[in-house]
């Protein structure tokens, strides 16, 4: 092991019931470093980190930490080692205040009682390394989102934390906390710190990374250091394909305008959300279109949008020219536009009714029910999408992701819509089921069905959309046709651009 690195896995396999999360992984961290890591969802990228964090054990392989084989069974035994982890989803307790957040759970104590002269000292010590004096006592719900993520990282300073793991940390922090972001990260490397930073952005990655390693289907495909990396390389090794080859999928015939949006604003609803900003577009019959863009782009706020979930602050939609008041979800589905959500378990399933009861639920909502129909109906959904299901009678528990998926798909076309709005159609559902489910919409689309979906992921948008908006910030970045659809261009719009100024000074945009 080369004295520039402090850790490094070899030969690390993980393995679940029908996939390979990662085969055989060769990873190299560099020390005093931001060693960037990339890769589309579903590459492995957090099941490699919650390995390193202690969260998860490897099936085999080993892990070094400064030369020396280490075991990390749990979350405590790598933070005895170093090593530190903030998640996405930010773990701060709003009921409690900023010292006993980062002491949760690694409470000091001294005499049986805890210590809280010591715990308010290092974390007012930790925060003033980070460059933001506040009170020990200050209550967490007082703070901003990016406040919040200073506090997930003063915890892993109190706790002697060398090495920093950061997943999408600016997926919710608006361009000023991620400004500030950076110059903390700065400054813990400066002093010392190694991390591991994940992210989509490629102007976070570009500006901030000393190394980049990319994973593609569980494995290690590329390596290279500052100086040797920029967009096409990234590209190129995420996708698998030369630059300049990344084609969309090929276009489909569609009809006449039927979904017509003019000048849309929609306000957001908690501060990690973007606000919708004079979206304008058309859907035609027939059409699948695709809304590209990153955690934070507007994707689901436009979803919820236009399926009735979120009130309009101006502009207009109309359908079949026909004005669309948005007030409700139930006046939208009357008017023929319903949404599959993006958190089957959370917005879509109900877990205590059936197969067949989880299907129907769209068409329940009359004083009179034709059973007989509605059965008859729910049967014949269940065998055109080949929902795997012995029994409809079964609990909707007993399917696996992909058959759920195809479960609400059901539901909503029993309403027989004229747009179907599908948040991000593929999330947490295997291959073989992804493709089914893109078979599926494209003989919909081609029975002159409208669809549009969202996605975080570069190759589903292009596998599946004749055309495709990408968003950045709440704003329209580019509407590209199926030809215009790459890898790079879609990369490229999703991606708030950096520009620096006559005066210097660095302007995202």
């Amino acid at each position: 092991m080369s004295d520039d690195l402090i850790l490094e896995t070899r030969g690390i396999l993980k393995q679940y019931p029908g996939l390979t999360a990662l085969n055989r992984v060769d990873y190299r961290v560099r020390r005093n470093a931001v060693n960037v890591l990339i890769g589309e969802n579903g590459a492995g990228k957090s099941t490699l980190m919650r390995i390193l964090a202690g969260v998860e054990a490897p099936d085999s392989g080993e892990i070094l930490l400064n030369g020396s084989a280490i075991s990390l069974r749990s979350p405590r035994e790598a933070a005895a080692h170093g090593i530190a982890i903030v998640h996405q989803e930010l773990a701060v307790l709003p009921n409690l205040d900023l010292a006993e957040n980062v002491f949760a759970g690694r409470e000091l104590t001294r005499s049986a009682l805890i210590d809280r002269t010591t715990e308010d000292r290092r974390t007012v010590s930790a925060l003033l390394r980070l460059g933001k004096p506040m009170e020990a006592k200050t209550p967490a719900a007082a703070l901003s989102l990016g406040r919040r993520q200073l506090v997930e990282l003063a915890r892993s300073l109190a706790h002697g934390a060398s090495l920093l793991i950061l997943d999408e940390p600016t997926s919710a922090l608006s361009l000023a906390e991620a400004e500030t972001l950076f110059g903390v990260l700065a400054e813990l490397k400066a002093g010392g710190m190694t991390i591991i930073y994940i992210s989509h952005r490629l102007h976070e990655l570009l500006h901030l990374g000393d190394h980049f390693t990319v994973l593609r289907s569980g494995c290690v495909v590329g390596e290279g250091a500052r100086g040797e990396v920029d967009r096409k390389w990234i590209v190129e090794r995420m996708s698998g394909k030369a630059y300049g080859e990344l084609s969309a999928c090929a276009g489909a015939t569609v009809g006449e305008s039927l979904l017509s949006i003019r000048d849309l604003c929609v306000a957001p609803m908690r501060d990690d959300e973007a606000a919708l900003q004079g979206l304008s577009v058309e859907l035609r019959r027939g059409e699948i279109l695709g809304v590209y863009g990153l955690l934070g782009s507007g994707r689901t706020e436009l979803m919820e949008t236009l399926a009735g979930a979120r009130g309009v602050t101006s502009g207009t939609v109309t359908l079949q020219g026909k004005p669309l008041r948005l007030k409700d979800v139930a006046s939208t589905v009357e008017a023929g536009m319903v949404l599959v959500p993006e958190d089957r378990q959370r917005d879509g399933l109900i877990p205590e009714l059936s197969i067949r009861e989880n299907i129907a639920l769209s068409s329940m909502g009359g004083v009179l029910i034709d059973r007989k129909r509605q059965a008859a109906e729910t049967e014949k959904l269940a065998r055109e999408l080949s929902i795997a299901a012995p029994d409809l009678e079964r609990p909707i528990t007993a399917l696996s992701g992909g058959n759920q998926q195809k479960a609400l798909l059901a539901r909503c076309l029993m309403r027989s819509p004229k747009v179907l709005l599908l948040d991000e159609p593929t999330r947490g559902v295997d291959v073989g089921a992804k493709e089914e489910i893109y078979r599926i919409l494209r003989r919909l689309a081609g029975d002159g069905l409208s669809i549009v979906f969202t996605s975080s992921e570069i190759e589903e948008t292009r596998m599946l959309a004749t055309r495709t908006l990408v968003l950045c910030q709440g704003r329209i970045a580019a509407e590209l046709t199926a030809a215009e659809t790459t890898d790079e261009a879609l990369f490229s719009a999703a991606s708030p651009q950096v520009v620096q100024t006559k005066d210097g000074v660095e302007v995202t945009v």
